[in-house]
């Protein structure tokens, strides 16, 4: 082959590989195009069937012997509380206990003593009020209670298929919107992605099965609470779907 002949095929070699990466390109493209994507979304509001309440107790005094005293004291007290509205050892539980040493600004020792009781249980506002209601007239110095609501996992999961149904109805509907401005037909499903706004695993609790507390009958309950009055708060879940649908022209 003679220098001009090799130069000759070169330059057509070079000329076909840009063709033909040019076509691959244009067909990529094309290819790329005959589809749509469309988003849906769902939200509901739901009420909450299950409670945790945090009981803290904490004390504090110069000798570790005498804050342990303090603590157990005010710790049995609150538990014969809760045994008077039903509460049992199986659905009391101890999340924590902490004694702990440290300097005033008398350079002076002080001990802190602290235990945290949780009760997790369906939620039943008569029951609530009547919790609040048993610490109270027990008279304790140093409880700190604080409560969060959330879903059990049998709750969200059923909650979580109605969205993803709606949020899917919602999708195939602005295709189907969105076909038919541009006059297009869709054709196939090519890929479907899904957000969904997730709760903490600590807000998710599984139900806890356990015979219900007693309550004293309703003209025995004093008006206390605001549970007395009204329901706790929904939690909102969301859903969100994205669908790839396949097209061709009409």
């Amino acid at each position: 082959m003679t220098k001009t002949n090799l130069v000759f095929f070169l330059k057509s070699f070079l000329v076909f590989c840009f063709t033909f990466y040019s076509f691959s390109k244009l067909v990529a493209q094309e290819k790329n195009s005959n589809e749509i994507v469309a988003e849906g979304s769902s939200k509901i509001k739901i009420k909450p069937d299950f409670v945790a309440f945090t009981l803290t107790v904490e004390k504090t005094d110069t000798a570790e012997r005498i804050v342990l005293q303090k603590l157990n004291l005010e710790v049995q007290d609150l538990i014969k509380s809760l045994y008077k509205i039903g509460f049992t050892d199986k659905t009391i539980k101890i999340s924590d206990y902490n004694v702990s040493g440290s300097f005033n600004n008398k350079d002076k020792k002080i001990y802190t003593a602290t235990n945290v009781l949780t009760l997790q249980f369906t939620i039943d506002n008569k029951l609530i009020n009547q919790l609040y209601k048993q610490i109270q007239e027990a008279k304790l110095n140093d409880v700190d209670i604080s409560y969060e609501t959330s879903l059990s996992d049998s709750l969200e999961k059923a909650t979580r298929q109605i969205l993803v149904q709606k949020a899917l109805e919602d999708a195939k509907a602005n295709a189907e919107n969105i076909a038919n401005t541009l006059n297009l037909k869709i054709v196939g499903v090519k890929q479907v992605s899904k957000y969904a706004s997730r709760l903490n695993d600590t807000d998710k609790i599984e139900m806890v099965k356990f015979a219900p507390p007693i309550i004293e009958k309703d003209e025995e309950v004093k008006i206390n609470t605001s549970f007395d009055r009204f329901q706790v708060a929904e939690i909102e879940l969301n859903e969100s779907i994205t669908i790839v649908y396949e097209i061709s022209n009409k």
